[in-house]
């Protein structure tokens, strides 16, 4: 998972297979938005950054895999059109969207430490000593702030529900008193050295929408043809089933003859493609009610109907 702070909400929550994605990114091209997209599932998340209208970074990460630029909106296209995520978008200054885009492609130094174990003052000293450029992410829950650094001196702090960088750390101190909070250590580019390619004007986004979007029908195409066969394969075991119990029933109130007639009558009577239920056994029962009393007297064969029927339904639960 990729943790940010949320930023200043501008829609949260949407369903990204109801949205024109190559339209809706266009129209934050023509309007020269700044901020990100965030494409949240269970196990992946996508992350599209804006400055002033320019697409300027794409990051996808699952729980086994990274992607970035092009391929992560192909990803994204892909697992927003299978409706496994929720879009959330957060408007940014451009200073804190670009500050945000080199630490998503900077490095990791450590991650997921326990902030009551860090000897805090020299993690810090260490930054100022090494002029790190890069970022202290805390965070505890849900809750996440970012300490930006520049040649190791303290640049500001990013928390939910802010546009810029900011000079006061209340919220960044807060989440770190909470218990359980953790702490990562990345290491950024400076803003010289970022690539800010504009990644809507170097790719055609229709095409990478409806390549994904064949991906996603062949998908489905493949899993509907999987199920289909499960189902198959669940209604011949439970035909079989049946079947064997029916049989079993016969034999011991009419013998081996009884068990001959059951396999006749239940060939006649019940369609092989039909899915199994009580309803299907009605006229088997009939026919084998039948032909059973040329074999047994009435009582016995009613008592053979009547725990074939019982049987049956407690099978097909």
């Amino acid at each position: 998972m990729i943790l940010l702070p949320r930023g200043n909400p501008v829609k949260e929550k949407l369903n990204p297979a109801r949205v024109d994605l190559p339209g809706a990114l266009g129209k934050l091209h023509q309007g020269s938005f700044t901020g990100y997209l965030r494409f949240e599932g269970e196990e992946e998340t996508g992350i599209l950054i804006f400055e002033r209208g320019r697409l300027v970074s794409a990051l996808y990460e699952d729980s086994a895999e990274r992607w970035v630029a092009y391929d992560a909106i192909g990803r994204i296209f892909e697992v927003s059109l299978l409706g496994k995520t929720t879009l959330d978008i957060y408007q940014l200054s451009p200073e804190l969207a670009l500050s945000i885009h080199a630490l998503l492609h900077g490095e990791v130094l450590y991650r997921g430490q326990e902030l009551k174990l860090i000897d805090i003052k020299g993690l810090l000293g260490r930054i100022r000593e090494e002029r790190l450029n890069g970022c202290l992410r805390i965070y505890a829950g849900e809750r996440i702030a970012l300490i930006f650094y520049d040649r190791g001196n303290a640049l500001g702090f990013f928390h939910d529900g802010a546009t810029d960088i900011e000079t006061t750390a209340d919220v960044s101190m807060s989440i770190a008193r909470l218990p359980g909070a953790k702490i990562d250590l990345l290491a950024t580019a400076s803003f010289d050295e970022l690539q800010l390619a504009d990644l809507q004007a170097s790719a055609d986004l229709a095409a990478l929408w409806q390549r994904a979007r064949a991906r996603v029908q062949e998908r489905r195409r493949s899993q509907e043809a999987e199920e289909g066969r499960a189902l198959e394969e669940r209604e011949a075991q439970r035909r079989r089933q049946v079947l064997e119990f029916l049989r079993d029933t016969a034999t011991r109130h009419l013998g081996k003859v009884g068990a001959a007639l059951t396999d006749k009558e239940f060939d006649k009577a019940v369609s092989a493609s039909a899915l199994m239920t009580e309803a299907t056994l009605v006229n088997f029962y009939l026919a084998l009610g039948k032909a059973a009393r040329l074999l047994a007297g009435a009582s016995v064969v009613t008592r053979m109907l009547e725990e074939m029927k019982s049987g049956v339904k407690s099978l097909l639960k």
